[in-house]
C-alpha cells in the first residue's frame, strides 16, 4: 500500500474512532464541576478506587485473551470460518478462567471487605464483557461499531451519573452502578451489529489453540499489571502514607491528564493497526520514521496546550476544595505523555507479535516508578507520586525508543522531542509565579512554539482545504 494511502486510512479511521470517545469525553469532563462539587474528596477517591482495582483485575481475570483476538483478527479478515474459531476459542477460554476467578474473588471477599467488593466484582464483569466485543470489531476492521460502541458506553455513563448522583443521591454507589449498566448496554449493541452469534460457539478448546493464543496474550498480563502500577500504585501508595482524601485530589488532577491520554489513545488503536497490517512492507521503516515524527510533534502540542491553558481554566472547573490538585496537573501531564511515546512504540512490537518484549521493559519501569514513589512520599507528600511517574515513563521511553531503533530502524527527532520538554518546563514554571500577565506571556510564547512545530502539516492541511473549496 501506498504511503499517501497508509496516512489517508490512518487519518480515516482515527477520525471515526475520535467520534465514539470525543463527544462523550468533552460533556464528562465539563461535568467536573458537578461532580466535585457534589461528591467529597472521599468519595471521589473511593470511585477512583473501585475504578483503578478493576484495571489491576482484569488482565489477571481474561489474561489478556482480548488482544490475542484483536491480533490474531487481524490476520484471517477475510475467512468467516477462521473468525469463527478464533472467536470461539478465545473466549471459551476467557469465560471459563473468569468464573474459576470470581469464585475466587466470592470466597476472599468474606475476609476482605471494603463495602464495594461485589460493584467491583460487577463492574470487572460488564468491563470484561464490552472490552472483548470491542476488539472483535476492531479485529474485523469495523471502526464504526467500535466507535458507536464506545460512544453509547460513555454516553450512558454520562446519563447515568447525572441520575444516580444529581436526583437519587447514591453518591460513589451511583458512579460505579452507572459505569456498570452503560457498558452493559453498548455490550448488547455491539453483539448485535458484529453478528457474534455467527461466530461463536462454546465447545472444548484445542491444546494447540491455547497455546498459541496464550503466548501471545500471556507476557501482557505482567506487562498490564506493570502498567496498572505505573498508574495506579501511587494511588496505593497516597491512601496508605497521606489517606483517601488526598486520593481524591490526585485523582482530580489526573483528569486533566486523561484529556491528553483520551486523545492519544483514540489515534494509537488505529496506528497500532496501520503498523501490524504494513509494518513489513518494503520501504516502511522510513515511512513510518516521518509519520512518528508528526505524531510526536502534535503530542508535544497537545501536551504543552494543556499545561499552558490550565491557569485560565482551572478555577472554573474545579471546585475550591480540590485547589491542591492544580500543582499536580503539569506532572501528570508529563507522564501522560511519556506514557503516549511508550504507547506509540509498542505498536512496533505488536506488529511482529513480540509481546515478551513489552512486558519485560514495562516490569523496570513498574518497579522504577515504586521504588522512586516509596523514596520520595514521606519527604515530599503527594509530589512523590506526580515525579515518580514522571520519571518512570522517562526511563522506560528512553529504554524502548533505543531498542526500536536496533530493531526496526526507526529514528526519533530527538531535537523536536527535547524542545517539547523544556516548554513543559518553562509552562510548569509559572504555576508558582501565579501572575495573569506571567500566564498570558507563557500563552502567547506556547502559540509561536505550537505553529513553528505543526507549521509543515497545517500548511499542507490549509492547502487542501483550499484546493476542495476551489474544486467545488
Amino acid at each position: 500500500m501506498a504511503k499517501k494511502n497508509k496516512s489517508k486510512e490512518l487519518i480515516k479511521n482515527t477520525a471515526i474512532i475520535s467520534f465514539g470517545k470525543m463527544c462523550t469525553q468533552l460533556v464528562s469532563f465539563l461535568l467536573m464541576p458537578f461532580y466535585t462539587a457534589i461528591l467529597t474528596t472521599q468519595e471521589y477517591g473511593v470511585v477512583d478506587l473501585v475504578v483503578t482495582y478493576g484495571q489491576l483485575l482484569l488482565p489477571v481475570f481474561t489474561l489478556q485473551m482480548e488482544q490475542s483476538l484483536f491480533r490474531f483478527l487481524l490476520d484471517v479478515r477475510d475467512s468467516d470460518e477462521k473468525k469463527h474459531d478464533i472467536i470461539s476459542d478465545i473466549m471459551s477460554i476467557t469465560l471459563l478462567m473468569s468464573v474459576v476467578l470470581s469464585g475466587v474473588f466470592v470466597v476472599i471477599s468474606f475476609f476482605i471487605n471494603t463495602g464495594y467488593n461485589y460493584l467491583l466484582l460487577a463492574n470487572l464483569w460488564a468491563t470484561l464483557i464490552v472490552t472483548m466485543l470491542l476488539q472483535i470489531s476492531r479485529g474485523f476492521g469495523i471502526n464504526k461499531v467500535y466507535a458507536f460502541g464506545s460512544f453509547i458506553s460513555a454516553a450512558g455513563q454520562v446519563t447515568l451519573n447525572i441520575v444516580f448522583i444529581l436526583w437519587l443521591r447514591m453518591g460513589a454507589t451511583g458512579m460505579i452502578a452507572a459505569m456498570i449498566i452503560s457498558q452493559l448496554i453498548a455490550a448488547v449493541f455491539v453483539a448485535k451489529s458484529i453478528h457474534l452469534g455467527k461466530y461463536l460457539s462454546f465447545r472444548a478448546v484445542k491444546w494447540s489453540s491455547i497455546k498459541e493464543y496464550v503466548g501471545y496474550s500471556a507476557p501482557l498480563v505482567p506487562n498490564a499489571i506493570s502498567w496498572w502500577i505505573l498508574n495506579a500504585s501511587d494511588r496505593t501508595i497516597i491512601l496508605r502514607f497521606l489517606g483517601v482524601g488526598f486520593n481524591g485530589i490526585y485523582s482530580a488532577a489526573n483528569k486533566f491528564s486523561g484529556i491528553y491520554t483520551t486523545l492519544f489513545n483514540i489515534f494509537n488503536l488505529s496506528w497500532t493497526e496501520s503498523v501490524a497490517l504494513y509494518l513489513k512492507d518494503k520501504g516502511a521503516s522510513e515511512e513510518y520514521t516521518d509519520m512518528q515524527n508528526k505524531v510526536i510533534g502534535l503530542c508535544i502540542t497537545t501536551a504543552n496546550g494543556i499545561i499552558y491553558v490550565m491557569p485560565f481554566a482551572f478555577s472554573i472547573l474545579v471546585n475550591q476544595k480540590f485547589h491542591d490538585s492544580f500543582y499536580q496537573i503539569p506532572l501528570l501531564v508529563m507522564g501522560a505523555f511519556f506514557s503516549s511515546m511508550v504507547g506509540l512504540i509498542s505498536a512496533y512490537y505488536v506488529a511482529v507479535k513480540n509481546t515478551a518484549t513489552i512486558a519485560r521493559t514495562t516490569v523496570f519501569g513498574a518497579i522504577c516508578n515504586i521504588a522512586l514513589n516509596l523514596a520520595m512520599i514521606t519527604k515530599i507528600g503527594l509530589y512523590a507520586a506526580s515525579i515518580s511517574t514522571v520519571l518512570a515513563y522517562l526511563i522506560l521511553f528512553i529504554v524502548r525508543t533505543i531498542d526500536v531503533k536496533r530493531k526496526f530502524n526507526i529514528k526519533l527527532n530527538k531535537k523536536l522531542f527535547l524542545s517539547g520538554v523544556v516548554m513543559m518546563g518553562i509552562g510548569y514554571s509559572t504555576y508558582f509565579i501565579d501572575k495573569l500577565v506571567v500566564y498570558i506571556i507563557a500563552f502567547v510564547l506556547y502559540a509561536i512554539y505550537a505553529f513553528v512545530v505543526n507549521k509543515r502539516l497545517i500548511v499542507k492541511t490549509v492547502g487542501m482545504i483550499k484546493r476542495k473549496s476551489l474544486s467545488k
